[in-house]
C-alpha cells in the first residue's frame, strides 16, 4: 500500500493541470519535467486540482461500504463478465451479510487503499506549497485550507469504517515499513482541530463550483462533532455544536432548498443553490475520456432487456444500463406516503414503455407496471390496467426482492431514477462507469435532518421537528403540506432515519448513519432479508476489517481490528 500511495499519487498529480474553463479539466504537460513544473503556478494549481480529482478515486466507483448491509438495501444478483461473477458475488455477500466478511474481501482494501492514495496527494499539494513561485500568499493560505478540508473528510470517512487508523500528515518520498494506528477519539480531535483552524481562510461561495467553502467546512464539522457525540469519549456539548453549526449553514444565506425535490435532481441542474459540495463530473473534465464517470446512475437497477422478453433492445438508450448492485429493499419503498410526498415518484421509475416493435408489443405500449406500494392494488384495479394496457406486465410488491438464494422474488422492481444520466453510454465491456452527473456530498436538505438529529439529542424536540418539517414540507405534494407535518412528540431516532432514508436514497449515506445512530445491526435484521436470513451481525462489524495486504507489507504487522 505504501508503495503505491507515493508512486501512484505522484503520477496522478503529474497528470492533472488547472484550467481556466474548469478547474479540473485535464491538458497534457508532458513537455515539462513533475519537479520543475511543480515549483510554477500552474504546477502548483495543477497540485491542488489534483486532490480535489481524488473525490473521484474515492466515489466514482462502486460505493459498496456504504449501501449494502443496511435497512434499505440489499443485494441483488451479481452482474457476469465474460461468464464469470469475478468475486463480486462472494465480496457484495460479505459486505451484505457480514458472515464472511474478512481482511482479504477486496472492496474493503480498495476503499482503504484508495482514501491513503487520496490523503497523500493532499499531503504532497500541502508541502509543496512554500515552494511555488510567481503566486500570492493569499492564494496559497486559501489553497491551503481547502486541501486540508479535503483530507479531513478522507479521515473522517476512514475513521469511521476502520476505527483506530495511521494518521499520515507528510509527503511521502521513501520507503516507510511501519505506521502506528492512532486511537479513534485521536482521530477525531485531529480531524476537528484541522476544520476549525482551516475554516476562516475557505471563501464564503466559491469562485469555482466544486470548491471547498466555510459553508461545506461548518456542514462537515456539524456532522463530525453529531457523530461524535454518540461515542463513549463525546465531549458533552456535540450535539448541541453540530446543531449550531448546521443552523449557521442554514441560515447563512448562502444555500436554500429548492422550490421542489424533484428540482435538485433535475438532469442538467447540478450546479445549484441546494448544493453545499458534490463531486464533479461534468463531461469535459473528464478529458475526453467518457469511461472515467461514475456509476451512481446504473447501480440501483436491473438489465430491462434481459429481464423482460419483448419491447426492449439491448444496449437500450431510453433507459439505459442499469444492474442490481444495490437492490432497495421492500422496507424503504413502504416509507413513503404517497399520497402527499412527492419524492417517492421524483425517486423510483414505476412505468416502462416499450422502446422497438417486438411481436404483438409495439413501440410505447406500457410494458412494465408497478402499482405505488402503500396502495391497495386490487383485482379490477389489475383488470383496468390490462384493459388500457394490453402487453402490459404488473408487477406487484410482494415480488420486488431478489430471485437469487431463494427468496421468491422477481428480481425486479422500481429502480431508483434520481440520478438517470440520459448522455452515459453503455461501459466498456460492463467494466467502466460513465456517467457524468455530480455526486452530491452535502445539501442544504441533509444539514437540515443533521440540525433536527442534534436537537432531538440534545433535548429540544421543538427545534428537532422544525428543522424536519422544513424538509418534508418542501417534499409535499402541492396542498398536502399539513399532511407531511410531524408533530413534536412523535420525534424520535427512529422518525429521522426514516426521513432521511425518503430523502437521501441511493446518495451514499445509510451505512454511516446506522452505524453512528447505533441502530445498523437491529434496522438491518429486521427490514434486510438476506442479512436477516444469515443472522450473523454482531457489535465487530462496526468496524471493517483493515485489510490483509496492509498487515503484511506492515514490519510490526499493526493489529487487527477484533473479531476478524
Amino acid at each position: 500500500m505504501k508503495t503505491r500511495i507515493k508512486l501512484s499519487a505522484l503520477l496522478f498529480i503529474a497528470s492533472i493541470a488547472t484550467s481556466c474553463d474548469n478547474f479540473l479539466e485535464e491538458k497534457n504537460q508532458s513537455n515539462i519535467t513533475a519537479e520543475n513544473y511543480f515549483v510554477t503556478a500552474d504546477g502548483y494549481r495543477s497540485l491542488v486540482n489534483a486532490a480535489y480529482s481524488t473525490l473521484r478515486t474515492v466515489w466514482g466507483d462502486e460505493p459498496w461500504l456504504y449501501c449494502l448491509g443496511t435497512d434499505i438495501f440489499t443485494r441483488g444478483e451479481s452482474e457476469l463478465i465474460g461468464g464469470s461473477y469475478g468475486g463480486r458475488d462472494t465480496q457484495s455477500r460479505q459486505l451484505n451479510e457480514y458472515a464472511e466478511l474478512d481482511a482479504e474481501n477486496p472492496c474493503v482494501k480498495d476503499h482503504y487503499a484508495d482514501l491513503y492514495y487520496s490523503i497523500q496527494a493532499c499531503n504532497t499539494a500541502l508541502a509543496r506549497a512554500n515552494a511555488a513561485n510567481g503566486i500570492s500568499e493569499t492564494e496559497i493560505v486559501q489553497s491551503n485550507a481547502e486541501v486540508r478540508f479535503l483530507r479531513a473528510y478522507y479521515y473522517f470517512l476512514l475513521v469511521e469504517q476502520f476505527g483506530d487508523v495511521p494518521l499520515v500528515e507528510d509527503e511521502i518520498t521513501s520507503a516507510i515499513t511501519h505506521f502506528d494506528r492512532i486511537p479513534e477519539t485521536d482521530i477525531y480531535k485531529y480531524i476537528i482541530n484541522e476544520l476549525n483552524a482551516i475554516v476562516g481562510n475557505l471563501p464564503i461561495k466559491a469562485t469555482e463550483f466544486g470548491r471547498a467553502t466555510q459553508g461545506a467546512c461548518k456542514n462537515l464539522l456539524s456532522l463530525i462533532h453529531l457523530t461524535r457525540g454518540y461515542k463513549k469519549y463525546a465531549n458533552s456539548d456535540d450535539f448541541t455544536k453540530a446543531a449550531a453549526l448546521a443552523d449557521e449553514v442554514i441560515n447563512s444565506g448562502e444555500y436554500r432548498l429548492l422550490p421542489s425535490f424533484q428540482e435538485v435532481f433535475k438532469e442538467g441542474n447540478e450546479i445549484n443553490d441546494e448544493i453545499i459540495f458534490s463531486v464533479q463530473y461534468d463531461a469535459k473534465s473528464l478529458g475526453g475520456n467518457i469511461y472515467n464517470g461514475n456509476g451512481q446512475n446504473a447501480m440501483f437497477g436491473w438489465e430491462i432487456w434481459s429481464k423482460i422478453p419483448s419491447g426492449f433492445e439491448i444496449y437500450n438508450t431510453t433507459y439505459n444500463w442499469h444492474k442490481p448492485q444495490f437492490t432497495p429493499t421492500q422496507f424503504l419503498y413502504s416509507l413513503y406516503n404517497t399520497s402527499s410526498d412527492s419524492r417517492y415518484d421524483a425517486t423510483f421509475l414505476s412505468e416502462y414503455y416499450a422502446t422497438k416493435d417486438d411481436g404483438k408489443v409495439k413501440a410505447g405500449d406500457l410494458r412494465v407496471y408497478f402499482p405505488h406500494y402503500d396502495k391497495e392494488f386490487t383485482v379490477n384495479d389489475s383488470l383496468a390496467i390490462m384493459a388500457e394496457h394490453p402487453n402490459a406486465i404488473i408487477i406487484t410488491k410482494e415480488l420486488w426482492k431478489q430471485d437469487i438464494e431463494n427468496i421468491g422474488g422477481s428480481g425486479i422492481f422500481p429502480m431508483i431514477w434520481k440520478f438517470f444520466d440520459s448522455t452515459a453510454p453503455w461501459p466498456s465491456n460492463n467494466q467502466s462507469y460513465s456517467g457524468t452527473r455530480d455526486i452530491f456530498l452535502f445539501r442544504l436538505a441533509e444539514t437540515y435532518l443533521i440540525a433536527s438529529e442534534a436537537y432531538l439529542q440534545a433535548g429540544d424536540k421543538s427545534k428537532a421537528a422544525e428543522r424536519l418539517n422544513a424538509v418534508r414540507k418542501r417534499a409535499a405534494i402541492p396542498g398536502h403540506e399539513k399532511d407531511m407535518i410531524i408533530n413534536e412528540a412523535d420525534i424520535d431516532i427512529n422518525t429521522i432515519l426514516d426521513e432521511r432514508a425518503r430523502e437521501l436514497a441511493g446518495e451514499y449515506k445509510r451505512w454511516p448513519d446506522l452505524k453512528r445512530t447505533n441502530t445498523l445491526i437491529e434496522r438491518t435484521l429486521k427490514h434486510n432479508n438476506l442479512a436477516k436470513k444469515t443472522n450473523k451481525m454482531d457489535n465487530h462489524i462496526l468496524l471493517r476489517p483493515i485489510p490483509q495486504t496492509v498487515i503484511d507489507q506492515d514490519s510490526e504487522r499493526i493489529e487487527q481490528n477484533a473479531g476478524y
